[in-house]
């Protein structure tokens, strides 16, 4: 219903040369802040999208649609770009923890002889017999780079993403980086 309302609101308050600058104008934010693979401008658009039928349903009126699109869709390509490098923050945590336990260690070769390597391995396999839907996780967000958004279309084919879903599961990928770490570094306490 809500998407029904957000077309009715563009085809009513916006022309088709309006929605192409809208897009190229996303496209171009996307560019900027490097997130043309997570996300393109129809993604942006149908989130403004979105955001007018929440609009539209608290009966406000917008007055100036295309500055109110424009304005709404670069919140949302910002957000994304915080999100994104919290994300690379708390992945680049990881290499860290890894030399530290990795000089900690009385192997110094691990590094060179390519053991690290397969203790991930290893530790992704525990992982996929242990949790199948933790490693299925991390296999789509760190190794098929995919976004939360669509990793949830993916898990949840058959209903309508919203926000809560996607946070629903960036915390069950957040576990499931977790639980990794836990399996990878008792691993290697072990050599």
């Amino acid at each position: 219903m809500s998407a029904l309302l957000a077309i009715n609101w563009v085809l009513t308050l916006l022309n088709p040369l309006q929605v192409q600058y809208l897009k190229g104008y996303y496209y171009k934010l996307l560019w900027g802040c490097k997130l043309l693979h997570r996300c393109d401008s129809d993604d942006i658009l149908s989130q403004v999208w979105e955001k007018a039928a929440e609009v539209e349903r608290l009966e406000r009126p917008i007055e100036n649609p295309e500055a109110w699109a424009k304005k709404v869709g670069e919140r949302i390509i910002l957000q994304k770009k915080r999100r994104e490098l919290s994300e690379k923050k708390s992945i680049q945590k990881l290499e860290p923890m890894i030399q530290s336990q990795i000089f900690a260690s009385p192997r110094d070769d691990l590094y060179c002889d390519g053991t690290l390597g397969q203790m991930l391995a290893l530790a992704l396999k525990e992982l996929k017999q242990t949790k199948p839907d933790f490693y299925q996780l991390v296999v789509m967000r760190f190794f098929g780079d995919m976004s939360w958004e669509q990793i949830s279309l993916e898990l949840y084919p058959d209903t309508a993403i919203s926000r809560k879903t996607i946070n629903r599961v960036r915390q069950r990928g957040s576990r499931a980086l977790k639980k990794l770490r836990k399996i990878f570094f008792r691993n290697l306490e072990t050599l």
